[in-house]
């Protein structure tokens, strides 16, 4: 029903970038910009300003985008309302998410959700925490599922659980037998991190700090795949939440130690989404399956955790 310009336009405004948007979009370069070319000479001014490094919004631009936002969100909640009044849910429903998610908790939902909803799909993205709330104001995501420490107020918690913050080593590691760990004994041993996730390790620096006690960083990474063979082999101690090392939890290979003393105990894993924009029935009903299934997760990962 919409011309392809609008969602042309949301993906250079996105990235930035004609060829970024054209990967995105799969559609050739030449046409990405003979559209925005197209809708400037129609609205008789420029939308971007060109720069070496990319493209940024013009006032004008500003303007347009905030209209190509609305009206493509507009026609995914009418799309969705069609579907209703068939009995049927359908829509695309975009969602950011915590990295670890998608190791065995998101395939696993989306298996089971297709199944029941197959005119439901999704466009999943891993992003860091401070991300998913600039995606949800920004309108490039519907869903976020992050940790819930210092929301903003135009994002709503829907559901929330505990997932604490703990030692993860392997499960022939010195520290693996015991029923907790502070950080100061974990400062022992070489330390694994992920670069990305900037407020934990940020918690982890300052409490470390007040313990006077300085860590060796054997090495950081945005990949959390990347430290498990690292955990596996006994070559130092991570700090992860239990959410994507289920399998290794259940068959001994990765031990999961609380942190005693520590603020991050206390950390929840929440579903969000924009407080002020309506919700597609579609992406309502996502949230509902994802509530439901991120609790069934939390009680599987808490009964192995108390074996």
């Amino acid at each position: 029903m919409h011309a392809n310009i609008l969602r042309y336009f949301t993906e250079v405004a996105r990235y930035g970038s004609i060829r970024r948007a054209s990967e995105e979009l799969h559609v050739a370069t030449s046409a990405v910009s003979r559209q925005i070319k197209k809708l400037e000479d129609e609205l008789g001014t420029p939308l971007f300003e060109r720069f070496s490094n990319g493209l940024r919004l013009t006032p004008s631009g500003e303007i347009v985008l905030r209209h190509a936002v609305g009206t493509l969100q507009q026609f995914e909640i009418m799309r969705s309302d069609i579907g209703d009044l068939k009995g049927k849910s359908i829509g695309r429903v975009h969602i950011a998410m915590l990295d670890s998610l998608s190791i065995q908790f998101m395939p696993d939902f989306v298996m089971g959700f297709h199944r029941k909803h197959p005119g439901v799909d999704f466009r999943i993205r891993n992003d860091s925490y401070t991300n998913i709330f600039r995606l949800l104001n920004d309108g490039d995501v519907d869903v976020g599922i992050t940790f819930d420490l210092s929301r903003p107020h135009d994002i709503r918690l829907v559901s929330g659980i505990h997932m604490p913050l703990m030692a993860i080593v392997a499960g022939s590691h010195p520290l693996a037998r015991q029923k907790s760990v502070t950080l100061q004994e974990c400062a022992q041993f070489n330390l694994l991190l992920q670069l990305d996730n900037e407020v934990i390790s940020s918690m982890i620096a300052v409490e470390l700090a007040a313990l006077n006690k300085f860590a060796r960083t054997m090495v950081a990474t945005n990949n959390q795949m990347m430290l498990k063979p690292l955990i596996m082999a006994g070559e130092g101690v991570a700090f992860f939440t239990p959410l994507g090392l289920v399998r290794e939890l259940e068959s001994g290979e990765i031990a999961a130690i609380p942190l005693a003393g520590s603020q991050l105990q206390n950390l929840q894993v929440g579903i969000v989404v924009p407080r002020y924009r309506k919700l597609t029935r579609a992406t309502e009903v996502v949230v509902e399956a994802l509530v439901s299934d991120l609790q069934r997760f939390e009680e599987k990962i808490r009964s192995i955790l108390d074996r």
